[in-house]
């Protein structure tokens, strides 16, 4: 076969793959958003605060257990390409699934046991079902991170997509039954966790039947601190992507948060159309990099200024027609003035850049890197939303400043490794 042939199959397969998991990522962009609006509609803003907390806790665990996936990934696509897995032959290793069970479960028990510590802070004066919905979530998207870690690593594209798309669809599903039964709280609450579990109504799929099957290639301990060191990097990374309630809650008196509903449904709605995606995308990012090394930082350059300039526009039309589109969808009490929809947008592609860096250097391995960047976005944002000031100035101003910080670690670090390559 002729080198322009195999450039073709090459090109068809990623065409493939991009436009599955992108279908995905819109659908699970969808679904969130209308969950967010359903929320919006069935409870009064100072509910609705206490909601977007409860929503930030249990997506910043399920971000958490994005580098169990993302390890995963790495370690089933080493494996199954042939190449040296330092401590360990392909063949062997623990299998993924029940590696991954393994973390939900221990996850799942520091939750419940350090709850008395901080769960009234995060979830408010009554919190203990909200804080078992949490843990019992843990350990069913730990399950998820490992079949669909497992899926990419193996390429399985299209099982993949489907399994994103429709973790996220029975999400909608079971949030919007629990408010038209009149659950709006705790009912939503409880559906946007056990939506986790859907990887297992997937379990006679042939391609998921294989991921259940697929072993790390290396001893159980290397996996295991492979893991944890990406789960450090993206325990930071979920605080500022889908935590940023949860910050801002335990940064702001209770009077001013319980104020926040609309600020907070406006970091939700300005960063979704670009973080979904790019979040949906770190499994193909990550074989990407991996199968071209030789070609360096460029392809992240390519895509990081892709997000740019989708960024910009994306500000100019916040502010443009943001504050009457939130007023318009979500009701008067949710109006933000244009000129903070806009920093909200341009600091999406802050954290935008730093995801795809963050991709970045965990394919290569630079596992500390990949935590560093990440652990000094957080402390940078949450210092900046300790200073004294406007809520909203400082929303703004937390969520680039810390950003921008880690994508110049992140970016430190891909520059030794490529230069090191040459």
């Amino acid at each position: 076969m002729t080198a322009g042939a195999d450039r073709a199959d090459e090109a068809t397969g990623n065409g493939a793959r991009f436009g599955g998991v992108g279908v995905a990522s819109l659908v699970a962009a969808a679904a969130g958003y209308v969950v967010l609006l359903v929320a919006a509609r069935v409870l009064d803003p100072a509910d609705n605060a206490d909601f977007l907390a409860f929503w930030g806790l249990l997506f910043f665990c399920f971000g958490v257990l994005g580098g169990l996936q993302n390890e995963t990934t790495r370690a089933v696509h080493v494996t199954l390409a042939g190449a040296t897995v330092p401590g360990g032959a392909p063949a062997g290793g623990p299998r993924v699934l029940r590696a991954g069970l393994l973390v939900g479960a221990g996850a799942a028990a520091v939750l419940l046991a350090t709850g008395p510590l901080w769960a009234r802070a995060v979830l408010g004066p009554d919190p203990w079902l909200l804080l078992v919905v949490v843990a019992v979530s843990v350990v069913a998207f730990s399950g998820h991170a490992a079949i669909a870690g497992a899926l990419a690593g193996g390429g399985s594209w299209p099982t993949y997509a489907r399994l994103v798309g429709a973790e996220s669809v029975v999400r909608l599903v079971l949030t919007a039954g629990a408010a038209a039964a009149g659950l709006a709280g705790a009912g939503m609450a409880a559906g946007a966790g056990l939506a986790a579990a859907t990887w297992l109504g997937f379990s006679a799929a042939p391609a998921v039947r294989a991921a259940r099957s697929r072993r790390a290639g290396m001893p159980g301990r290397a996996f295991a601190a492979g893991t944890a060191q990406a789960m450090a990097g993206t325990a930071a990374s979920a605080a500022l992507v889908v935590g940023f309630p949860v910050l801002l809650r335990v940064t702001t008196p209770a009077e001013a948060y319980a104020q926040a509903a609309p600020l907070l449904m406006a970091v939700q709605l300005t960063r979704a159309p670009l973080l979904i995606p790019l979040n949906a995308y770190q499994g193909v990012a990550i074989t990407h990099f991996l199968a071209h090394r030789e070609r360096g930082a460029r392809p992240l350059l390519q895509i990081g200024g892709a997000v740019v300039v989708v960024g910009a526009v994306g500000a100019a039309a916040a502010a443009l027609v943001g504050p009457w589109l939130m007023a318009a969808v979500l009701g008067p009490a949710y109006r933000v003035p244009g000129g903070v929809l806009a920093g909200l947008t341009a600091s999406a592609v802050a954290l935008g850049l730093l995801t795809l860096t963050g991709a970045a250097v965990l394919a290569l391995g630079r596992h500390r890197a990949y935590a560093a960047g990440w652990v000094v976005a957080t402390v940078v944002s949450a210092a900046v939303l300790l200073a004294p000031g406007p809520i909203e100035l400082r929303a703004v101003l937390s969520l680039a400043c810390g950003p921008l910080v880690g994508v110049l670690v992140h970016a430190a670090a891909v520059r030794r490794a490529t230069a090191g390559r040459r």
